[in-house]
C-alpha cells in the first residue's frame, strides 16, 4: 500500500511538473477557440506574461500571472492576475473550477467604459473603478457580488440626459433578492442628477435598473426639461425611470 502511495505521488509530481513548465504560448494558444489571442507571449504556465491580450476583439492590455500551484491538487485553476493598460489597470486573485464556475477575489481595477464593450452602450464614455472582495461568474454571468462600482464622469451619448458619477453598491443593504437575481444599490456620488435605485441582474442574463432621478437646482435647464419624459414628479421634484433588457 505504501508503494502504491510513493507511486502515485511520484505521478503526480511528475504531471505538476510537466504542466508548470508548460511554455506560456501554449497555455494561451489553447483559448484560441474562446476568442482569446495574444501577442508578445513569455514565460511558462507558471508563471507568465504577454504583452498584448484580446478577448473577442476588445482590447484587455498587458497581463501577467502568477499560478498558485498547490491549487491544482485540488482540481483548481488558481493564479494572481496583473493587467496594465496605457489608460487603467486590473489586479486581483483568479480561481477557475472544472464546472466552469470563476471566482474573482480582492479585485480592484480602474478602467474606461469603452473598455466594457459588452456592457456599456455605444458612445458613453467615462470610468468605471472597481473595488470586490468577491466577484462570482457562471456561465460568464455574476451570481455573487461583494464590493462596489463607481461611474465616474459619465457622459451619454447624443440627447442622453445621463451624465455625473455613480456608485453600484453589492449586495444592496436590506435587499432580499430570490435565489437566481443578485441585487446592487444605485447612488450618485456628483453630477447634475441626484439619482437613487437598483439594479437587478437575473441568472438569464437579463436586468432590471430602476429608481428615482431629479435634476439638482444648479443642473443645466437643459436636463430638468429632458427629466419630463418620464412623467409627473413627486412631491419631491423626483421622478420614477426603469430600464430593463438581456445582454
Amino acid at each position: 500500500m505504501k508503494l502504491r502511495w510513493l507511486i502515485a505521488l511520484g505521478v503526480g509530481a511528475y504531471l505538476l511538473f510537466a504542466i508548470l513548465t508548460v511554455p506560456a504560448s501554449v497555455l494561451l494558444g489553447g483559448f484560441g477557440s474562446a476568442g482569446l489571442t495574444a501577442a508578445g507571449v513569455d514565460g511558462t504556465a507558471w508563471k507568465g506574461r504577454a504583452q498584448m491580450v484580446q478577448f473577442q476583439g476588445v482590447p484587455i492590455g498587458s497581463v501577467e500571472w502568477d499560478l498558485h500551484a498547490l491549487a491544482l491538487f485540488a482540481l483548481r485553476l488558481q493564479a494572481d492576475v496583473k493587467v496594465a493598460r496605457t489608460e487603467g489597470f486590473a489586479q486581483s486573485v483568479l480561481q477557475l473550477r472544472p464546472s466552469g464556475v470563476l471566482t474573482i477575489r480582492d479585485l480592484t481595477a480602474s478602467l474606461p467604459l469603452a473598455a466594457l464593450a459588452n456592457l456599456a452602450p455605444k458612445g458613453w464614455s467615462g470610468t468605471v473603478n472597481l473595488k470586490f472582495s468577491e466577484l462570482v461568474l457562471e456561465e460568464g454571468w455574476p451570481s455573487t457580488a461583494t464590493g462596489t462600482a463607481d461611474i465616474l464622469n459619465i457622459e451619454g451619448a447624443g440627447r442622453s440626459p445621463i451624465s455625473g458619477s455613480y456608485r453600484l453598491t453589492f449586495p444592496a443593504p436590506n435587499a432580499q433578492p430570490s435565489e437566481d437575481t443578485l441585487v446592487g444599490a444605485l447612488t450618485d456620488l456628483e453630477g447634475p442628477l441626484q439619482v437613487v435605485g437598483q439594479l437587478e441582474l437575473r441568472r438569464d442574463r437579463s436586468y432590471l435598473l430602476q429608481g428615482l432621478v431629479a435634476a439638482r437646482p444648479d443642473a443645466p435647464p437643459a436636463f430638468a426639461k429632458q427629466l419630463q419624459i418620464l412623467g409627473p414628479p413627486d412631491q419631491q421634484g423626483r421622478r420614477q425611470f426603469s430600464l430593463e433588457g438581456t445582454l
